[in-house]
């Protein structure tokens, strides 16, 4: 670990912060989840 202590806060590289980073596939499923709620709220207004 390359993480620094610098004054009072601790810097670390920018790769090291971004390890933790998402895939593109939980984009996809908020995207499509989001879609089926909008789809499910128009036949919500359709049939009511």
């Amino acid at each position: 670990m390359t993480a620094r202590k610098v004054a009072n806060h601790i810097e670390i590289d920018e790769t090291e912060v971004r390890s933790g980073q998402t895939g593109l596939h939980v984009r996809y499923v908020l995207v499509f989840s989001t879609l089926l709620v909008a789809f499910g709220f128009g036949l919500a207004a359709l049939f009511s």
